[in-house]
């Protein structure tokens, strides 16, 4: 039995309209609230802290007024009990990038774009009233006095009516914008004050009837794209923003540059002006599991092709270790491994009792540590809890060992669990590999609501790297650079995963320590978190007092990445780079590559696996 779709867009694409935009208004049938969302709907500043795809498009646009409507199932009569109505806006670089320039100096430029932004936000509140009045044509208005006294501080004349001032607005707006197309310096337009006119309008709204005790919320998307200066008079609005309205603001890690209000010596801290709501941390682990759960589940009951009762977790089994061992080819190594223990004068029925990845260790262990079998063995039996331990620690970097140069498969990457992992908070690079793993499985002829396989799951995930790979050098400015150090970072993880000797397992992270005088390598860095070419966590304690700029940080690639080099992509282990070591594998990757794994004793020329055979001719 199968679901009709509501909605013809989203049918058996459930999982490839996998972001904000290409839903229209079926982002609102497929919304699955987040456990932070309750704090956003507060009357309080809140700044929404997320990387490209953890869903701060689809939150914010859920905040608006039309968005709001639509999750309510437009009930028309749910609308005058909202606590609050919030106004959307998507910060627009076209726009945004027209107020610099030789042409005026930077105090010009200020009161310009603050004026404009007057204009924007006051057109968003006029846009809200012109909807609510059709819903509501008899609800009382704004008086011909209120009118004409907010016309006056926007510089428009004329203006008895609501009508007059939305059109007023609209029109002076459009008119402004023209006018930066052939700004002269010596005739400028009148401009208004910053953020009188939107005091103005919201006090005035919040004495009619309809809006008493209600709050009104200027929700900002996409505030990284907004010059310095420019986040420095939003900055100013949100700190003096009062009781007539507030802001709900979502930026990207790292992207909001400037934390300053117009007056250099006024910061915005938190907890004391804003709730900051980092997205990574309130959907980590198993809140983002549930979270994954909810979106995923609900995506599918709205398709056409999938079961009613569907479970996504359930179409995406795990393997145990053991289980990825057998189908590495383990059994392959078995002869040798019981020809080892028969020439070392060990009984067949002293090895009866180890699972044949047990066995490889072993084998393993007693090579590299340049022991005997029989002794590796012997410590099994006489010291089980550090042999346990040392088991454990490394059974999944041995994994590696067991198709180390041979084409195919060399790790397995299936599972819910390990989805999870891989977006790592991420709900698009979630929908990204689901979605490419039920194309491939529909390929293979293989009905829906069947369990994908771990083949399939695998070169799904594996292909989702590389997209996201190829994407990054179009992201921005440094994303040829990015493209360079994550190739170089991905060649040195999967070296030293395919061989574990003579270093610590699963080598996935590094850190700086001289990070604090980082110099070129710093906005290379910034940008890798901001486009998630890179994840950072915290290596020393924040400070209990302010959300400003942490002091060391630990690095890794993103988790998306993992499957397309092969290596581990659970956070373990991390190496020591230089500032001047990170450059190098920018500005010369061979040469970096082959010194940093000399640090442990490894060679750059062992054969590539064969996905990275397409960028061969960078590493040759």
């Amino acid at each position: 039995m199968t679901v009709p779709s509501d909605n013809p867009t989203i049918g058996s694409s459930a999982f490839g309209l996998y972001r904000a935009e290409w839903l229209n208004h079926a982002i609102f049938q497929l919304f699955a609230k987040p456990n932070y969302y309750p704090e956003l709907e507060t009357p309080r500043p809140c700044v929404l802290v997320g990387g490209r795809g953890t869903g701060k498009t689809t939150v914010l646009r859920c905040l608006s007024y039309d968005g709001k409507f639509e999750l309510e199932g437009s009930h028309q009569s749910n609308v005058p009990q909202w606590p609050y109505y919030g106004f959307y806006h998507r910060i627009n670089t076209n726009r945004v990038t027209a107020f610099r320039g030789e042409e005026l100096q930077e105090k010009q430029w200020t009161r310009a774009f603050a004026h404009y932004v007057n204009l924007l936000l006051c057109g968003q509140i006029f846009d809200f009233l012109s909807w609510y009045y059709d819903l509501f044509p008899e609800a009382q208005r704004l008086s011909e006095e209120a009118c004409r006294d907010i016309g006056a501080s926007l510089f428009l004349k004329d203006c008895r009516s609501q009508t007059d001032l939305a059109r007023g607005t609209d029109r002076a707006r459009k008119q402004f914008e023209s006018f930066l197309n052939n700004v002269d310096p010596d005739h400028m337009p009148p401009m208004s004050v910053q953020g009188q006119p939107i005091d103005e309008l919201c006090s005035s709204l919040l004495k009619l009837a309809p809006f008493h005790s209600k709050s009104f919320f200027f929700v900002i998307d996409e505030f990284e794209n907004l010059l310095e200066y420019q986040q420095a008079i939003f900055n100013t609005l949100i700190k003096h923003c009062g009781s007539s309205y507030t802001f709900k603001v979502g930026v990207r890690e790292l992207g909001w540059r400037r934390r300053s209000t117009l007056n250099e010596n006024e910061q915005l801290i938190s907890p004391a002006d804003y709730e900051r709501i980092d997205i990574a941390q309130r959907l980590e682990g198993e809140n983002f599991v549930r979270f994954a759960a909810d979106v995923c589940n609900l995506r599918a009951r709205h398709a056409r092709d999938f079961p009613t009762d569907i479970d996504i977790s359930r179409l995406l089994p795990n393997l145990s270790l053991d289980e990825e061992a057998e189908l590495l080819g383990i059994a392959d190594h078995l002869p040798r491994l019981r020809a080892a223990a028969r020439d070392g004068g060990i009984d067949p029925k002293e090895v009866s009792d180890l699972s044949p990845l047990e066995f490889f260790f072993a084998d393993y262990w007693a090579t590299t540590s340049n022991i005997s079998l029989r002794s590796t063995l012997n410590d099994r039996i006489t010291r089980p809890a550090a042999w346990n331990d040392r088991y454990n620690n490394y059974k999944t970097s041995i994994l590696f060992l067991i198709r180390s140069g041979k084409a195919g498969v060399r790790k397995y990457y299936c599972g819910w669990r390990t989805y999870t992992i891989l977006a790592n908070g991420n709900i698009r690079y979630l929908l990204e590999l689901i979605g490419q793993a039920l194309l491939l499985h529909q390929r293979d002829d293989m009905p829906i609501g069947h369990p994908i396989s771990p083949d399939v799951q695998t070169k799904a995930a594996q292909y989702v790297g590389r997209k996201n790979l190829s994407e990054l050098e179009g992201l921005s400015v440094h994303g040829a650079q990015l493209t360079k150090l994550l190739l170089s970072l991905g060649r040195i993880f999967e070296v030293l995963a395919q061989h574990p000797q003579r270093h610590a397992p699963e080598i996935n992270q590094f850190h700086l320590p001289d990070d604090k005088s980082l110099g070129r390598a710093e906005p290379l860095l910034a940008a890798a978190v901001m486009h998630l070419a890179l994840v950072r966590s915290v290596s020393n304690k924040r400070s209990m007092q302010t959300d400003m700029e942490l002091k060391s940080y630990d690095y890794s690639i993103h988790p998306i990445y993992a499957p397309f080099f092969t290596f581990s992509h659970r956070s373990k282990r991390k190496m020591k780079l230089s500032s001047q070591q990170l450059l190098a594998l920018v500005d010369e990757p061979k040469i970096a590559i082959g010194q940093i794994l000399r640090q442990y004793d490894q060679r750059e020329d062992t054969a590539l696996p064969e996905q990275l055979q397409l960028f061969e001719s960078f590493y040759k």
